[in-house]
């Protein structure tokens, strides 16, 4: 699932890629009833380039992406997600206007994450975190705080968990770590470029990785163990990362809470043992 989300957050797309990307999210039931030669001549460019844009989101062939698009436009209309809903914040609103924009925006962001959600990769991630002796957290800016708040709760479990809030601290800790720890890194763009670095040193480290990054290709995720995505619903500029940041605070939630239920009567008892009131 997600594969319109995908398309809609694909930026490093060429050209004649985006004329194709356009023409299926514009029509995406016309997409599934078309021909790659009737797609490609509808977005005036190739077959080839119809091909080389499946691949862009990790679809094998134009075929899959049709069987995948099928299943995906009867679902969106089912839960009434409007994936190409682009709210934004107008100098006229009315406080009551922005309260239900901003409303909006953030429940669409988790639900269009929730299209994304790619359970192996989940599960893969509470494996590294069992597994590891110290966990990393790495971030910028609103990153940060989203970091910083996955740090308190593994702490809260038993993990020896580090957060540090100036990145020189946190580029010490990664050239510091190794094989058994793991880094979570979180990005939203995936190319800030401290933790392009932070995800270099970790991969030169062999320490393993869990990426939290939008889901087109970027720096980080590939340089990643672990790869978990989300979207977001930004305007003005990204209006401070209020969207992007509910989205990495759900999918934080959803791997804290998948770590607790692996093992649950020993993180129950933990959660017990650290409450503080």
């Amino acid at each position: 699932m997600g594969v319109l989300i995908k398309l809609r957050d694909c930026e490093s797309l060429s050209p004649a890629e985006a004329q194709v990307r356009d023409a299926i999210i514009a029509d995406p039931r016309g997409a599934l009833s078309s021909t790659v030669y009737e797609l490609a001549e509808a977005a005036y460019t190739s077959p080839s380039t119809v091909s080389r844009l499946c691949k862009r989101v990790g679809i094998s062939s134009y075929a899959n992406l049709r069987l995948m698009l099928a299943e995906e436009v009867n679902h969106l209309e089912t839960i009434d997600l409007a994936y190409l809903d682009t709210t934004t914040i107008e100098p006229e609103d009315t406080p009551a206007q922005v309260v239900e924009k901003l409303t909006n925006i953030s429940i669409k962001t988790i639900q269009e994450t929730h299209e994304l959600v790619d359970l192996d990769a989940l599960a893969q991630a509470v494996d590294l975190i069992r597994a590891a002796s110290i966990l990393d957290f790495y971030g910028v800016g609103a990153s940060l705080l989203v970091a910083l708040d996955a740090e308190s709760k593994f702490t809260r479990v038993g993990k020896c968990s580090i957060v540090h809030q100036h990145y020189d601290r946190q580029k010490v800790q990664a050239i510091n770590s190794d094989a058994s720890h793991v880094g979570l890194i979180f990005s939203y763009s995936g190319e800030s470029p401290e933790m392009r670095v932070i995800a270099r040193i970790l991969k030169d480290n062999a320490t393993p990785t869990i990426s939290f990054t939008k889901s087109d290709r970027n720096s980080v995720s590939r340089l990643a163990t672990c790869r978990l995505f989300v979207t977001a619903r930004e305007s003005l500029q990204r209006a401070g990362a209020m969207a992007s940041r509910t989205a990495q605070l759900y999918m934080v939630d959803l791997l804290y809470t998948l770590f607790i239920t692996s093992d649950y009567d020993r993180s129950v008892r933990q959660i017990s043992r650290t409450a503080l009131g």
